[in-house]
């Protein structure tokens, strides 16, 4: 009896912290993976492997079936870890990918499973993706729903690229009533290339329950294999570090978010090319 209701307890501390603090300092639904995390949260206008999270239309230029596998550990809180999990594999009537992730811990989380589909045709590349999504806090049961997301990218010249992803735009509920909604996210970003070897990046991204955002971020290949990242997140009001190394067909990525008040973010990130 006594642990259950400390269990009880330790559940609501939980909830609470997320309302109060969470949701008032990060995006509701952040992006996963090291890359967008370490360029201040962009992600609507990638078209790499960790589009299988985030933008699906960007899954259109991934050749090889590959798998990739996050961790991310925030504010240094052990109950607010993040495992992700997914897989890519183009075909010849489009790309189709799965994933999956798991917030949380046994007395609170959040898991989701994802299958998306994209194809490219011309300069344009489109994205749909089929999420089921469950809430679960050990003593109260659990809660599911399926939702949608829609992305587009396109390549507006050789170095302009401009995305657009909508998490969410079926406004689904995990609540009979639709008290309990799930967030609907809009992403609307730009991606400039001057250099072969530079990506600037600018995204706004809007909750239509929080206020907007603003994102920036830069990556820049220092050397052969390796990149650098860097952004700055105007809703978190924090900055954004990391970076990637290509070997052969494993892909290693790293990124960090500093946040004096509350703590750091920290995500890695592994890609391996399955087949060649």
């Amino acid at each position: 009896m006594y642990f259950q209701f400390v269990k009880i307890i330790y559940a609501i501390l939980i909830i609470f912290y997320l309302s109060l603090k969470v949701s008032a300092q990060q995006a509701s639904r952040a992006p996963i993976g090291p890359r967008a995390l370490s360029m201040g949260g962009v992600s609507s206008v990638f078209h790499d492997s960790w589009s299988i999270f985030n933008n699906p239309a960007g899954v259109t230029d991934i050749k090889q079936l590959t798998a990739l596998l996050a961790y991310k550990t925030i504010f240094d809180f052990i109950p607010f870890n993040t495992v992700s999990a997914g897989v890519a594999m183009p075909t010849g009537i489009g790309s189709f990918s799965f994933s999956v992730f798991r917030f949380g811990d046994d007395v609170f989380n959040s898991q989701m499973a994802s299958l998306s589909i994209a194809q490219k045709t011309g300069i344009i590349r489109l994205g749909l993706k089929l999420n089921y999504l469950q809430y679960n806090i050990e003593g109260f049961g659990s809660k599911s729903t399926l939702l949608s997301d829609i992305g587009v990218v396109a390549d507006l010249t050789p170095q302009l690229r401009f995305g657009a992803h909508i998490y969410n735009f079926t406004q689904s509920s995990i609540s009979a009533d639709n008290r309990e909604k799930v967030p609907t996210v809009i992403s609307l970003g730009m991606a400039y290339s001057p250099k072969e070897d530079i990506v600037l990046a600018i995204e706004g991204e809007k909750d239509i329950d929080l206020e907007p955002d603003l994102k920036l971020g830069l990556e820049y290949q220092a050397i052969e294999k390796v990149k650098v990242r860097t952004g700055f997140s105007t809703l978190t009001n924090t900055h954004s570090f990391g970076g990637g190394l290509q070997l052969n067909r494993f892909g290693l990525d790293y990124g960090i978010r500093i946040d004096r008040k509350l703590g750091h973010t920290h995500n890695f990130g592994l890609t391996f090319q399955i087949n060649e």
